[in-house]
């Protein structure tokens, strides 16, 4: 139910041996949407959780189009460093045409997550969640993966080289 959750919730969880703390939080909605002190409250908590997970599942319902605040709150979940897989929810049920347009909406509004690949699922049916748990382990391995220099140098060049940085006072920015 959209709106009951007020405060994170912290929930143990064994999955295929493996330890995990889900923290469910309230959603997030529009600040000019945000009346009550205790939904002000509910958002900050939130924002805390982010910034003390490892990897962040951002849900999304698929019966609604991503909003300005769901991409804003993909780039603050990234600007915190955190690992994220991305979910949509609710997607039994939807015809065809509405999938597709979801996909297409995806692609234009979260080019920028384009290495997290979406997982299509129904919470309430259970279908596609058991997908999620391999999804979060690589993210969680990406995040704490250690790199030798020589290696993070030649992915740095091959970044720049794909995007380079913009020019600041006539030059290049030199990024090391």
């Amino acid at each position: 139910q959209p709106g009951t959750t007020r405060d994170s919730i912290r929930i143990p969880l064994t999955h295929a041996g493996r330890d995990y703390i889900l923290i469910d939080t309230a959603g997030v909605r529009r600040r000019a949407r945000v009346e009550e002190a205790v939904e002000k409250f509910s958002v900050i908590k939130t924002l805390q959780a982010i910034g003390e997970a490892n990897v962040v599942i951002l849900v999304l319902d698929a019966r609604q189009e991503v909003s300005d605040q769901d991409v804003d709150l993909a780039g603050y979940i990234l600007e915190q460093g955190r690992s994220l897989v991305l979910a949509i929810n609710k997607w039994d049920g939807l015809d065809e045409s509405r999938r597709d347009w979801i996909k297409r909406e995806l692609d234009r509004k979260l080019t920028f997550l384009s290495f997290a690949p979406p997982h299509f699922l129904s919470a309430l049916a259970r279908t596609g969640v058991e997908r999620l748990f391999p999804a979060i382990d690589r993210a969680f391995e990406s995040a704490q993966a250690e790199l030798p220099t020589a290696q993070l140098n030649r992915v740095l060049e091959k970044a720049l080289q794909a995007t380079p940085p913009p020019v600041a006072r006539g030059r290049r920015i030199k990024l090391k």
